[in-house]
């Protein structure tokens, strides 16, 4: 994971599907922040950051996990789209911000229906529009949207900034009112296909060559085999990771057909998470977590993390 990323969790008294509900209204309130894709059975949001006058926006991908019954952790992590490139070295704390803004706007939520509990409101709201967000975060006395600063008024200083330090040159950029709808758009354009012409040259993921082992076709059982196989001559080659990437591609694929730079992001996560697990020995806890989410490394990983960490506290 990056030395940029920034991790947080949580755990509330209760439901997943309570808290689940709960983000899925706080998340939109929280300015900048959008749901890109949700997953209610599995428990998991991927949440966007736009650009800020701080950066040039954000990945937050945020887990679930039912510990116990009416007892809900909830695991989020958070980190600049472009790395250290353009400014995402420099997140000014955006990272942490975005983290504790989500568990707390999420927190006052679950709280304040709790103290509301009527016949006939016992629950939380099924879908974002039937709720009031404003009004809710703002009688819990909430700053709901950061001041405005005049800086971005003054044209010169707008331009100076978009040439040294462009994230925050375009949020003034759009800002201000004195500069044209086409100079906007158009100026916006031409840093979007500098970032994409440099992103296309990096290679982010770049994972280990996996150990490949040779069986001959006799030593195969006759029975059908539940790993695919090449043929090269009288061999067949098995490469287990270069499969499992295959299959984590295709996911990604399914899950955001059109959002390649969050395809990017999850196969990175999981990459990195199935070479952990691999490097930690065979036992019950690895075994459990293998088989509980066989194609979730990411989840094996935090889950096997957190057991291991409970054993030996309460040793």
């Amino acid at each position: 994971m990056a030395f940029l990323d920034h991790n947080g969790e949580s755990e509330f008294p209760m439901s997943k599907h309570r808290v689940f509900e709960a983000m899925s209204i706080a998340i939109p309130s929280i300015k900048g922040l959008k749901i890109e894709n949700a997953d209610r059975l599995q428990g998991r949001f991927l949440v966007k950051a736009g650009v800020s006058l701080y950066s040039w926006g954000e990945n937050i991908p945020i887990q679930l996990i039912e510990v116990a019954e009416n007892r809900t952790r909830v695991h989020i992590t958070s980190s600049p789209k472009t790395g250290i490139m353009f400014g995402g070295g420099f997140d000014m704390g955006k990272n942490r911000k975005n983290i504790e803004d989500i568990l707390s706007y999420t927190s006052m939520l679950l709280s304040s229906q709790s103290h509301q509990k009527s016949s006939d409101h016992n629950t939380v709201p099924p879908t974002p529009v039937q709720y009031n967000r404003e009004s809710a975060f703002r009688d819990s006395q909430t700053p709901f949207a950061p001041k405005s600063y005049a800086w971005y008024e003054k044209t010169w200083l707008v331009v100076v900034l978009c040439i040294l330090f462009f994230p925050v040159g375009l949020y003034g950029l759009w800002k201000n009112a004195s500069i044209s709808k086409g100079w906007q758009i158009a100026v916006t354009i031409f840093f979007a296909i500098l970032v994409l012409a440099n992103l296309g040259k990096e290679k982010n993921l770049s994972p280990t060559v996996a150990e490949s082992r040779e069986v001959t076709i006799d030593s195969i059982p006759g029975e059908a085999q539940s790993t695919p196989i090449v043929p090269r001559g009288n061999t067949v080659q098995v490469d287990e990771k270069e499969l499992i990437i295959e299959k984590l591609k295709e996911k990604a694929k399914t899950d955001w057909p059109e959002d390649y730079t969050t395809q990017e992001f999850w196969l990175g996560e999981q990459i990195e998470a199935y070479d952990y697990m691999l490097s930690i020995p065979d036992n019950r806890i690895k075994a459990k977590a293998q088989r509980d989410w066989p194609l979730d490394f990411t989840t094996q990983k935090f889950w096997y993390e957190e057991q291991v960490g409970a054993r030996e506290r309460i040793r």
